[in-house]
């Protein structure tokens, strides 16, 4: 059977294989990154490329290797350099003798090119489609539940085997109604986790790039690390919304856009490429509804939210609200990412107390 190989995109990719089913394919990704995949990119890639392109070139070589045959990126515009990856990507495939057509997610006519290449049947289209929506609103309340709950956890862990657990479920069901029959039990589990009574956690916005915000393993697992440290890390990357936005058309397109500039207001006022209009909208949305600190994440050398920081942090001191920046690259050190987590949540916690006073 054909294998189409999809970027890793955390609990995501579950809803992704639910799409590629209408294809005909076998589908070939994981929620994360590996040890390996990162070795494979790092080794093929430009020394000066960024982490997520280093990350997915690595998942596409590994692809390959396994008998992939197609690939899917997605696209980008504007100034960020995501918009030449597929077609770097797919030189240095060939270069390597790796027979991988990578496809990009845009559109250059009335069909984005992945579904006029596979051209599947309209009936099992819309069939799937409606399954991967099922899955990804039945994964986007695991880990709404999931961040609630783990920094309220008793036991440090409980919360990660309920949603490992539903996860796996949701990846098993392959129906709408058996997908529906996992998302109602989904409430109960998390309310059956034994939690600190009393326990008022600090809530965090996790801001930045998306492929980084959403793959733990290049990003050190940092929603995990905040939980534990009892914080609720709230990760504004959600793919429905970014589908909402993708897919919306004319005046509602144009007023999700608008929406953005008017939270980013008076701090940026033109499109920089990216998500960095989003870093700028969600931070300033952070400061107006009382969240306790912001932590951004961006790619080293990645020019959209590179050029936003100076912005970021005039956000942080007019709004008075801490902000925590990482740059990752394949050198990026664990212990040091908890290190620098854990004392920002130390002077979050110590400016709680004292405004008690």
């Amino acid at each position: 059977m054909t294998t189409l190989a999809f970027q890793p995109w955390g609990n995501y990719a579950l809803a992704l294989e639910a799409s590629a089913e209408s294809f005909g394919v076998r589908c070939w990704t994981s929620t994360c990154s590996t040890p390996e995949i990162l070795r494979l990119g790092v080794e093929a890639s430009p020394e000066f490329s960024c982490l997520p392109f280093k990350g997915s070139t690595g998942h596409f070589i590994k692809a390959a290797q396994e008998g992939a045959e197609y690939g899917v990126i997605v696209n980008s515009v504007g100034t960020c350099r995501l918009r030449y990856y597929r077609t770097v990507q797919q030189k240095i495939l060939r270069d390597r003798g790796l027979d991988l057509k990578i496809f990009g997610l845009g559109y250059d006519g009335f069909k984005p090119p992945l579904i006029r290449h596979f051209d599947p049947d309209l009936g099992p289209f819309i069939k799937s489609v409606v399954r991967a929506v099922r899955k990804l609103g039945a994964i986007e309340l695991v880990e709404t539940l999931g961040a609630r709950t783990r920094s309220r956890e008793r036991h440090t862990g409980d919360t990660t085997r309920v949603m490992d657990d539903c996860l796996r479920e949701l990846r098993s069901a392959r129906t709408v109604p058996e997908i529906r029959a996992v998302k109602e039990t989904i409430p109960s589990r998390f309310a059956a986790v034994p939690l600190e009574t009393g326990r008022t956690p600090l809530r965090v916005g996790l801001l930045g790039e998306a492929t980084l915000l959403r793959d733990r393993f290049l990003n050190h697992n940092i929603e995990e690390i905040l939980g534990s440290l009892g914080v609720e890390a709230v990760n504004f990357f959600v793919l429905g919304v970014e589908l909402r936005k993708i897919f919306l058309l004319g005046l509602s397109r144009a007023q999700a856009r608008k929406k953005l500039f008017r939270l980013a207001h008076p701090y940026l006022r033109s499109v920089v490429g990216g998500h960095a209009l989003e870093s700028v909208a969600y931070t300033a949305q952070c400061a107006a509804e009382g969240y306790d600190g912001v932590v951004h994440v961006c790619p080293a050398g990645c020019m959209p939210e590179i050029s936003i920081r100076p912005i970021l942090r005039r956000i942080s001191r007019d709004r008075d609200l801490p902000l925590l920046e990482f740059s990752f690259d394949e050198h990026t050190s664990h212990v040091g990412v908890v290190t620098r987590l854990e004392a920002f949540v130390d002077i979050l916690d110590d400016r709680r107390r004292k405004r008690a006073r």
